[in-house]
């Protein structure tokens, strides 16, 4: 290959440049010790020195000024990005110094000189605090929380045979919802067939557990809980627990006249809060294995999550309202630190029709994200993205 055919397209974090000429300073680092009475010195090598780039780079075109304020903003952001040098390729690297110039005589054009230095990790431990697994830490104080919650409610032993067989309904009623959700999702194969197995062991000994108020609750949690474990992915689990959110939403009002009544009342209900709370719970564990594709869907999900604990709270007792909003706190803490660099939607106005990939180099600088264009916006063909109305893109 000839060395035109190995240049490469100058860019900054993303943000692309042309390029007229390029740099450096390379070397040892190297202190010269020079001694009394002695006509030769002793040079310490204390290793290479940190490679500077001095890059003249340009930005042109009729939208010459947006693709400036767009590299502007990259050298002015803090910390190292990915360089790539049109000689020298990619790398990391920090702008330690930069400038740049226009003028009427050369419209259409800013002109940057810019030094770069490349960039290496730190070699010294750094403390961070693993958010995914304070969530995990709190889901599990909440799910204890909750089923203590039903436990103390909850009660068929004693009573008429048809506050028992009502208790029972109910909870056949969560398997049904809990099998009905399952399918919303693609399941493993592997670990469908004992899904089921214990979903149906359940059903068959309802009788002995509604005698069993803890008992009962850990079995129907952990029903709940295995939606998370049997499904193939993360956001499939979230989808087949949001079904649940709104258990028990049609349930028909327990006239409370006696005090049967108010027990079969209050064990409909224990069933309802524990099917929900289960189901936002184990949504908040889902939650933080899942990778948002952009900042928009990482917001629009911690909103939904920790909406729906901080509702569910409010008619919690003590101990389960504590840990739930406990689980919320670790949810948002969790969605800030890794929604932060994520890419923003935006509105691009569009004042022509033009080609996606037109559309994807005036905006990124080039066609990468025509298909995204595409695909986000509906597009029905990717030669004719429709002017006149704005399109939904990700930040530059």
């Amino acid at each position: 290959m000839s060395w035109r055919d190995q240049l490469q397209k100058g860019s900054f974090r993303g943000v692309p440049f042309f390029t007229t000429a390029a740099g450096g300073v390379i070397g040892r680092r190297n202190i010269v010790h020079e001694y009394p009475q002695r006509d030769l010195p002793y040079t310490e090598d204390m290793g290479r020195r940190a490679r500077e780039f001095d890059i003249e780079a340009l930005v042109l075109g009729d939208n010459y000024m947006a693709a400036r304020d767009r590299l502007i903003e990259a050298l002015e952001k803090p910390g190292a990005g990915e360089l790539v040098h049109p000689y020298r390729g990619r790398m990391r690297a920090v702008a330690v110094d930069a400038s740049v110039s226009e003028s009427t005589d050369e419209g259409g054009l800013a002109r940057f000189l810019i030094t770069f230095v490349e960039s290496g990790e730190k070699s010294e431990p750094s403390a961070q605090t693993n958010t995914a697994r304070a969530v995990e830490a709190a889901a599990d104080k909440a799910a204890t929380a909750s089923q203590k919650s039903f436990a103390a409610v909850f009660a068929a032993a004693g009573w008429l045979d048809f506050v028992g067989d009502a208790a029972i309904v109910w909870a056949n009623e969560a398997l049904t919802s809990i099998q009905s959700a399952s399918n919303l999702s693609i399941l493993s194969g592997d670990l469908l067939p004992g899904f089921l197995s214990g979903m149906s062991g359940v059903s068959t000994r309802l009788t002995a557990m509604v005698r069993s108020p803890a008992l009962l609750a850990s079995s129907l949690y952990a029903q709940v809980g295995g939606l998370g474990d049997v499904t193939s992915t993360y956001s499939g689990a979230l989808t087949s627990l949001r079904s649940l959110f709104a258990f028990g939403a049609n349930a028909q009002t327990v006239p409370q006249t006696t005090p049967n009544r108010r027990q079969q009342a209050a064990n409909q209900a224990a069933v309802i809060t524990l099917v929900r709370q289960a189901a936002a719970i184990e949504a908040a564990r889902a939650l933080a294995n899942i990778t948002p594709a952009n900042y928009n869907e990482a917001i629009a999900l911690r909103d939904e999550v920790a909406g729906k604990l901080e509702t569910l709270a409010e008619t919690a007792d003590d101990e389960a309202y504590v840990a739930l909003l406990d689980l919320r706190i670790a949810v948002v803490k969790d969605i800030a630190i890794r929604a932060a660099d994520l890419s923003r939607l935006v509105q691009h106005s569009m004042q022509n029709t033009l080609p996606a990939l037109v559309v994807s180099y005036r905006i990124y600088g080039s066609t990468a994200q025509a298909d995204d264009i595409v695909q986000r916006n509906n597009v029905r063909h990717p030669g004719f993205v429709p002017g006149g109305r704005s399109i939904e893109v990700l930040s530059a």
